[in-house]
């Protein structure tokens, strides 16, 4: 008899795999209701499930190191992930080395190397590789967990942010406030971003689901020959061109740095305001969006939990053929910085 998944105790219990994952290893900061554990524990039982690398006990370790790969220092975003990782990893005896890559593939190749050669006992991606067929041959002897976006051409354990959902919760939140003309703002980057890739279908999903032209979203992607810039400062440029058409009343970031930017600009005019002109929003719930006056709209994506979930992945591994996809369950923060589209009915609701 086929033994049981956490998919198959997923379906049961009409519940996601991430809330399966989240319950049979007790996640800490995880906010379910008794009900919803329950019948988890419930449809485990009754499938005979015994979880593979979850409810077992730290496998023996030589290094007691793991390697973290992410693509920058310059997005708060990623030293956000970086402190709940290492934090939690501490309490568990463990350390981490920090594989920042640039962007740079050659960096990234280097790091894989240095994972091989001090035998770490696993690696957690914060981005989607650009070598895939080497770390997929790394993971068939040290443990690799991606906490990016899940793809199933991917053979890799996956904790998917959901880029799709969170572009999808924000467009509709725009839509509904009656804009109609939206503008998506992206920095240069040359190397793969999945994420950047599923938020954009999420945003242009929403416009179709509401029956919209395709006109009513404009993408604007910094040049690549000013890759030299923070997100920041890609932000504040794109802003800048488009402060001279009178078309655009809403603004996507493609992150919460690129939203601030825009932000930035936006308040040094003297023509326009936020949000009464213009909505501006986000994705990432970095500390700055709270910062800002006014404070940014934008997606949180319950990441101290997930970091947790990847840490706990990596370390009870057990070498299992099964390849877990779990996805985030992204919320919308609404705050000041969005508002009723121009010449519409409605109030701004924030947070």
């Amino acid at each position: 008899m086929k033994r049981a998944t956490s998919k198959d105790v997923a379906k049961l219990a009409g519940v996601s795999q991430t809330t399966v994952s989240f319950v049979m290893n007790n996640t800490p900061n995880v906010s379910l209701s008794e009900e919803t554990r329950k019948k988890v524990l419930d449809a485990a039982n009754q499938l005979q499930y015994i979880p593979n690398s979850f409810a077992r006990g730290l496998k023996t370790s030589q290094s007691k190191l793991l390697g973290v790969f992410l693509p920058t220092m310059d997005n708060p975003y990623y030293p956000m992930l970086m402190q709940y990782i290492e934090k939690y990893t501490a309490r568990l005896g463990y350390s981490v080395i920090l594989c920042c890559t640039y962007r740079n593939p050659e960096r990234e190749k280097a790091y894989l190397d240095l994972c091989e050669e001090k035998h770490m006992d696993g690696v957690i991606y914060l981005f989607t590789p650009n070598w895939m067929k080497r770390v997929v041959q790394l993971s068939h002897t040290i443990p690799v967990v991606l906490l990016s976006e899940k793809s199933d051409d991917i053979p890799l354990n996956t904790i998917s942010l959901n880029g799709f959902r969170c572009g999808y919760l924000v467009a509709k939140y725009l839509l509904d406030l009656g804009h109609k003309s939206i503008a998506f703002l992206m920095s240069s980057v040359s190397s793969v971003s999945l994420t950047r890739t599923k938020r954009l279908e999420g945003i242009r999903s929403a416009i179709r689901d509401a029956g919209l032209p395709p006109e009513t979203l404009q993408v604007f992607t910094a040049p690549l020959g000013d890759s030299g810039q923070s997100e920041a400062e890609a932000g504040y440029s794109i802003m800048e061109q488009l402060l001279k058409r009178k078309d655009i009343t809403a603004v996507i970031g493609v992150n919460d740095l690129v939203a601030f930017g825009a932000l930035s600009c936006v308040l040094n005019s003297e023509d326009k305001r936020v949000p009464q002109d213009v909505s501006i929003c986000g994705f990432d719930n970095i500390y700055l969006t709270t910062m800002t006056r006014p404070k940014i709209t934008t997606v949180s994506y319950c990441t101290e939990a997930l970091c947790e979930l990847a840490v706990d992945m990596v370390l009870k591994a057990t070498g299992d053929s099964d390849v877990l996809k779990l996805a985030s369950e992204p919320q919308l923060i609404v705050r000041e910085s969005t508002g009723p589209a121009p010449g519409t009915s409605g109030q701004c609701v924030s947070s």
